[in-house]
């Protein structure tokens, strides 16, 4: 009996990384619509907990930097967090109480999940821990962000502040992870076929 050996696909590479197709174009418009309506519609809710105090309303920062870890899951390649947050927001805009400063909103986010994608996968490595350090980075990149434009929202007392910091890095954390499920559910249903690469998913 012959020994079976494992054949090995060779990483992509960065040019093929930035060559984006018609499918990746209409999958990442399809999941900004399906992101948009559902993340819009709990934009009330979420108005209602910011009266809870600020670790409520921090709490939520992991939800909204989901759509970015889902698609750079999904397509793998570099922009694909950056604009699926603008463009979930842009369908948000309609029904935002929030009004065209939900874009602004969508900027931070866009830049946030973007950057803790390069930095915690390099567009191609995607397995669990590696997602969960993206979710941690995305909600460390958050705060960062916002110590820097709007240093107010973060003038807190110190336990406060620290339960501020605490719920978003484990909110964005979890969000990097639940990402990875979710894509790998997707998947399963056929509407992510040809475009999850298991092959990219070693630590």
């Amino acid at each position: 009996m012959s020994r079976q050996t494992e054949v090995r696909q060779p990483e992509r590479s960065w040019l093929s990384l930035l060559a984006w197709n018609t499918r990746d174009i209409l999958i990442l418009a399809a999941i900004s619509v399906v992101f948009g309506i559902l993340l819009g519609a709990l934009l009330y809710p979420y108005m209602l907990s910011v009266v809870l105090g600020p670790i409520v309303a921090w709490a939520w920062i992991g939800l909204y930097i989901l759509p970015g870890f889902f698609i750079a899951y999904a397509l793998r390649r570099p922009g694909a967090a950056f604009l699926i947050a603008l463009l979930y927001c842009f369908v948000t805009l309609p029904i935002s109480p929030y009004g065209p400063s939900i874009m602004i909103t969508g900027i931070l986010y866009a830049c946030s999940g973007e950057m803790s994608v390069a930095l915690g996968t390099r567009y191609r490595h995607f397995s669990l821990p590696r997602m969960a350090l993206t979710g941690f980075l995305g909600g460390l990149v958050m705060l960062i962000i916002y110590a820097i434009f709007y240093p107010s929202s973060l003038q807190l007392a110190l336990p406060v502040l620290m339960g501020v910091i605490a719920i978003t890095l484990v909110s964005s954390t979890l969000s990097g992870i639940l990402a990875r499920y979710l894509g790998d559910a997707a998947a399963r249903t056929g509407v992510l076929a040809g475009t999850i690469r298991r092959e990219q998913d070693e630590i």
